[in-house]
């Protein structure tokens, strides 16, 4: 009996010392230790990558990590804007007659001759958005060519 409780003592020990350690070992690490908070967030981006964690295939979720730990290490990475001014930046990059398409799909239709449809899923390789766009034009009647005289004859 007494040979049990002093095994759970010392275990009791072990673990209360280890975790000691670790906490001591926390401030160490963030502040410039091995494991930097870029670190870490490529090490979970790759965990991700590696578990099929990811709408992506393995290959490119590890490049995409591995470039966003480049970017993240230059703090040239921002994540802070919101999506949806993201998109929107995206479209001023867009030949000016297609820009109100790009705006149409990404916050919606601006006006009432604007369509856009969605169509597929990011797990299925990618969202398609479709934008069709209704212009009134000139009204054009085509009319039969007239008999010619000399089919008229035969």
């Amino acid at each position: 009996m007494n040979a049990a409780l002093s095994y759970r003592t010392r275990t009791l020990s072990a673990l209360a010392a280890t975790a000691l350690a670790g906490a001591l070992a926390g401030p160490a690490f963030a502040a410039g230790g091995a494991t930097s908070g870029a670190d870490a967030q490529y090490l979970k981006e790759r965990a991700d990558c590696e578990a099929g964690r990811t709408a992506e295939d393995r290959a490119t979720c590890l490049k995409e990590a591995g470039a966003a730990q480049v970017e993240r290490k230059r703090h040239q990475l921002d994540n802070n804007g919101s999506p949806q001014a993201n998109a929107s930046e995206r479209c001023n990059l867009v030949p000016t007659k297609d820009r109100a398409d790009c705006l149409a799909r990404v916050q919606g239709p601006a006006s009432p001759t604007q369509r856009v449809t969605t169509s597929g899923s990011v797990a299925g390789g990618g969202v398609i958005k479709e934008t069709t766009t209704t212009t009134p034009g000139a009204l054009v009647v085509i009319q039969p060519p007239a008999p010619n005289a000399s089919s008229a004859t035969q």
